[in-house]
């Protein structure tokens, strides 16, 4: 017997079930979108151009882990296809009682591999020994301006450094979240020797090399024992930095340094704690599971409602069967709206949070459309909701 032609099931009893089933996509949206900010930023943290490439120590467990010598920037400056080099330091910090991250750099150099642009005040020069400048994300969350003076305290080292802040800038990626100081600054801060760093970054012409023809060059410079200081011409970055330290010849061991785009170093980092793209969509996923039981009891709710209804249809002959495709179908076009309305009250809750600062390691995580998070929310929500009803029993 065909019962859809009976407009016994009343819009007003999808209530509950609509307001459960958007707060399970809710729930699911914000844990996947933020999950996915936090994915994509971190693999940016470095550089997201495919023709920067970082050199970093194999054995370091993060970005600022790894110790390797500086001297590495002689033999990579005169390789073909290098158009720059930036040797950098990494060093978590307190300002204002809040984290931060200082990274220190040569800025000529520096500016070759990330455009920044100045916001207030001037930019930094390699010399200036008291001074900082501030990204436009970090400057806004600790109130921060041009003139003020700032401890910073290093989180892995027993020093500190107060310096007056020169300028803001922007650079519209997870560098406005940090500050950025003198690279010698940055290697006392970080209780390092001059002539080490965390990373080294190169930008590169692909035409003429890759990230694997890279470390071959750098591997067969470093075949032979390393020239007596004085013996060689200093490359130009070389002479910037011999103006405020000098720098001495060392040995370098090519098993010690891994040559990679910064994406893929960054998901290197990423996968070896086990935080794939599919590892979190799994656990946004399990999210939205949990709030099945919810959604179990909603829909048994909305069936109990018709109890009277269903009694009567069935005594006329309705089948089982029947009633419950007639009850998803009609719930269908109420999961679909609310598996959007939870989309929308995701998407306007990570926004507040994002201008409110939403951060993960003293990084903002921003808020950015993904199909594919999209695409599963609804069909979750319609998944679990025709699985309800088919389990549902009728009285």
């Amino acid at each position: 017997m065909k019962t859809i032609s009976f407009g016994y099931l009343q819009k007003r009893r999808f209530l509950i079930l609509t307001v459960i089933l958007a707060l399970a996509s809710t729930l699911f949206s914000v844990t996947a979108f933020s999950f996915f900010g936090f994915y994509k930023a971190f693999n940016a943290y470095l550089g997201e151009s495919e023709d920067i490439i970082a050199i970093y120590h194999r054995k370091g467990t993060g970005p600022f882990t790894g110790f390797i010598p500086l001297a590495l920037v002689a033999h990579v400056e005169s390789l073909d296809g290098v158009l720059a080099t930036s040797p950098e330091t990494v060093t978590p910090s307190l300002i204002k009682d809040k984290s931060a991250f200082i990274r220190g750099v040569i800025p000529e150099e520096f500016s070759k591999v990330n455009q920044i642009t100045m916001l207030d005040g001037e930019a930094l020069q390699f010399s200036d020994t008291n001074f900082i400048i501030v990204g436009r994300g970090l400057a806004k969350t600790l109130n921060l301006a041009v003139g003020n003076k700032v401890l910073i305290l290093g989180v892995m080292s027993d020093r500190y450094l107060t310096l007056e802040i020169k300028g803001i800038y922007e650079s519209h990626t997870t560098l406005d979240d940090e500050a950025i100081i003198p690279l010698y600054a940055g290697q006392w801060l970080r209780e390092i020797d001059y002539n080490t760093i965390n990373i080294l970054r190169v930008k590169i012409d692909r035409s003429k090399t890759t990230p694997t023809q890279l470390y071959d060059a750098i591997s067969k410079q470093a075949e032979g024992p390393p020239q007596p200081d004085g013996d060689t011409k200093p490359s130009p970055v070389e002479n910037i930095i011999e103006e405020i330290i000098p720098i001495s010849n060392v040995a370098i061991n090519p098993e010690e340094l891994g040559v990679k785009e910064t994406r893929k170093l960054m998901n290197t980092y990423l996968e070896r704690y086990g935080m794939t793209q599919e590892t979190l969509l799994i656990l946004s996923v399990a999210v939205f599971t949990f709030s099945s039981a919810t959604i179990f009891s909603a829909t048994r709710t909305l069936v109990r409602q018709h109890g009277h209804e269903i009694t009567v249809l069935r005594s006329l002959g309705a089948q089982t069967k029947t009633l419950k495709l007639e009850i998803a179908i009609k719930t269908l076009p109420w999961s679909v709206l609310a598996s959007f309305l939870g989309l929308f009250i995701a998407a306007a809750s990570l926004l507040v949070m994002e201008n409110r600062g939403l951060q993960a390691f003293s990084h903002t995580i921003s808020f950015q459309p993904n199909l594919t998070i999209i695409m599963l929310s609804v069909t979750l929500t319609l998944l679990i909701t025709t699985i309800s009803i088919g389990t549902t029993k009728l009285k």
